[in-house]
């Protein structure tokens, strides 16, 4: 039996596109040629990996078997490349994953910069939810995550990155700027909220109801940009992370509403898994980030 990296490579792509004409554009490889190591593959296995549906190829039993296997040796194989990689210039690929403020708020202006003075490294970033990216740290399809919650599982570890403020918003146009902002006020008013069950809306809506607030009449949206744009028209108000809103503010086309008693942070943390030491590489870009 003779199993290659370029084997689990495409093993890979075809599992994460779900059709091998999706693969091979992935890889820059002719569909003959992606469909013949997959063959191979499953060949010096003894078995097939995937099944035909509807939707494409989904990995059968056996495929789901392989498939943290693969993402192991495919990580190990990364980490050789940046290993002899950096022993002539700091230069290499590093999968970074983070939960949607962080990312799309902070590493999206961070790795640029970070890219400037290291023009060598590849970076991918991979933005989703805090449970997403913890997932994926631990099976390997991540090398460094940045969430928004300490990980619940057990194969990783954590330290804390910064801290952001969550605020309460609404536009400069809104007419309840006029009063003095109570609970009761806000109970009153259209609530702009994320759509999504994740770990931040489920906070949020626990820290609203400490406060007393009550959220009697609610429009869902599933991005922040779109919340945002939501409340700039002058109508409802939103709890958002200072981090998503500071540009507004500073502009003057959002306020951030004062609230007796309302005083809650977030804090965000880097995670790693426990068994493999940060690579000098990633441990400058934690620097690089924490600077």
């Amino acid at each position: 039996m003779k199993i290659t990296l370029k084997q689990l490579t495409i093993f890979k792509a075809i599992h994460d596109n779900g059709q091998i004409s999706k693969a091979a554009q992935q890889l820059h490889m002719s569909v003959p040629a992606v469909s013949m190591a997959l063959k191979e593959l499953e060949g010096s296995l003894g078995t097939r990996l995937f099944e035909r549906s509807s939707n494409g190829l989904t990995t059968n039993d056996n495929g789901e078997v392989i498939l943290p296997y693969a993402n192991e040796m495919l990580s190990k194989g990364t980490q050789l490349e940046q290993m002899f990689a950096e022993r002539n210039a700091v230069g290499g690929t590093i999968k970074i994953g983070s939960s949607k403020t962080a990312g799309n708020y902070i590493l999206s202006r961070k790795i640029p910069q970070f890219k400037k003075s290291h023009p060598l490294v590849d970076i991918k970033l991979v933005i989703n939810n805090s449970l997403t990216i913890e997932k994926m740290v631990s099976e390997k399809e991540l090398d460094l995550g940045f969430v928004d919650a300490k990980p619940g599982l057990n194969n990783l570890k954590y330290e804390q990155w910064i801290k952001d403020k969550i605020c309460l918003v609404t536009s400069c146009d809104n007419p309840i700027l006029e009063q003095t902002i109570t609970a009761e006020l806000l109970s009153e008013q259209l609530w702009v909220l994320d759509s999504t069950m994740s770990v931040s809306r489920l906070r949020n809506t626990q820290l609203l109801r400490s406060a007393k607030i009550n959220i009697n009449n609610e429009l869902s949206m599933n991005t922040m940009g779109a919340i945002k744009r939501a409340i700039g028209t002058g109508i409802g108000v939103s709890v958002l992370p200072y981090l998503a809103v500071k540009e507004e503010i500073r502009r003057g086309e959002i306020v951030e509403l004062e609230l007796a008693g309302w005083d809650f942070q977030r804090k965000y943390w880097s995670i790693s898994r426990n068994d493999e030491a940060l690579s000098p590489l990633l441990e400058e870009f934690i620097r690089f980030c924490n600077a």
